[in-house]
């Protein structure tokens, strides 16, 4: 085996995990609650468990005792740097991606739909239609372009870096790249019950059945790494030869730690009166469909939003936001399962109007590439900015 290149600096890094087994990442609901149907696996991965992961990963690699939180590196806080049930420390991740065939794959934004036009698959986007009246007020609904019927949203679906910089700059990706779930993983069914080993037996009535992913082998998972304090750089190699448990069972994963090679998707600069938000890992603002400080409005007869982004000042006058993502887990700590939330999903997108037309470069600096809301040290609310034309303000 060759000798592992050490990492010698505390920037950015990527973390790549690599299946050995079938994955299995549970969804919110409890075993108790689902019958007869089986437990569904989320995809990718929750990135509070592959925190958890990498944080029990390291600790194992520095001989802690995770009763006391000793260890071998002097003069090192385990907690102040890498966090405990609730927070990361010092560390901040970004993610987790999708990488296919090499290439790294985001959501694909819930405004694309997808239908056929004489018999051929065809690609139309989502565009705020008049103000119509409903339970949120006389708000702006996304529809789709006259004719175009039959269409369904791209759920559960991504797109290749090339896709999304054609969505960010306006258009919509060529079917080439969009990529399915069967093109990632499969499915695998398992069997399971609940045990009581003090007695050494099974329990009545506690049967359940998972559903695994059995990764594609030219499918893994990146996620970001910032922040890693330097006592602990001489203890992780860029190497494919560590392997830890992830996931529900503690199925075996391969892990290469690297400097970072891609960079996001943008789009062309221009002068903007109008903006799209892509939200691209799921967003938390407190249960709410926006940041608290953006406030219900009416503006020339219709309901918006207003509010301030990192000095940006916008206004919220349309979105298309999908099923709420809902994640839970086990506080390992505590030894307690952790309370469920609900986030605004990858793949949401808010169409957002400028006070006046503002330089491309200022809106990138201030939200291209920015985490908002809620827990973005762990990357949540992770946003990308790209362009939307008014059909009824041209």
């Amino acid at each position: 085996m060759a000798k592992p290149h050490l990492i010698s600096s505390a920037d950015e890094l990527s973390v790549e995990l690599h299946a050995l087994d079938t994955w299995f990442f549970r969804e919110s609901r409890p075993h108790d609650a689902v019958g007869a149907s089986e437990l569904a696996s989320l995809f990718p991965p929750p990135v509070r468990t592959l925190a958890g992961a990498l944080r029990t990963f390291i600790g194992e690699r520095i001989g802690i005792d995770w009763r006391t939180l000793k260890h071998t590196l002097p003069d090192f806080d385990f907690a102040a740097s890498l966090g405990g049930s609730d927070d990361l420390g010092q560390l901040q991740l970004r993610g987790p991606w999708i990488v296919h065939q090499g290439k790294r794959l985001y959501p694909a934004p819930v405004y694309l739909m997808q239908g056929s036009q004489d018999g051929m698959p065809d690609i139309q986007r989502l565009h705020p239609g008049m103000p119509v009246r409903c339970d949120l007020g006389r708000v702006r609904l996304p529809e789709l372009p006259a004719g175009c019927k039959g269409y369904k949203t791209l759920e559960q679906r991504w797109l290749t870096a090339s896709g999304l910089a054609k969505c960010l700059n306006g258009q919509a990706p060529e079917i080439n790249e969009i990529v399915e779930p069967a093109q990632l993983f499969g499915h695998e069914p398992r069997l399971g019950i609940a045990r009581d080993n003090l007695n050494r037996k099974v329990l009545d009535g506690k049967l359940y059945q998972t559903r695994h992913l059995r990764l594609k082998d030219d499918v893994h998972i990146e996620l970001g790494v910032k922040n890693l304090p330097p006592a602990l750089l001489g203890n992780i190699a860029l190497d494919r030869s560590a392997m830890l448990r992830l996931g529900g069972e503690g199925r075996m994963a391969a892990m290469n730690v690297k400097a970072p090679t891609e960079t996001l998707p943008f789009a062309k600069a221009k002068t903007a009166s109008t903006v799209l938000i892509h939200f691209i890992t799921p967003a938390d603002f407190d249960g709410k469909l926006y940041p608290e400080s953006f406030k219900k409005a009416e503006l020339n007869g219709q309901t918006v939003w207003q509010g301030e982004l990192n000095g940006i000042r916008l206004i919220i006058e349309a979105a298309v936001i999908g099923k709420a993502h809902r994640e839970g887990g086990w506080d390992m700590q505590r030894h307690q399962p952790r309370p469920v939330k609900s986030y605004i999903p990858a793949g949401s997108a808010w169409y957002c109007r400028l006070d006046h037309a503002t330089d491309w470069q200022t809106l990138n600096q201030a939200l291209h590439n920015q985490c908002i809301g809620a827990e973005t040290a762990f990357g949540r609310g992770h946003i990308l900015l790209g362009h939307w034309q008014d059909p009824f303000n041209v």
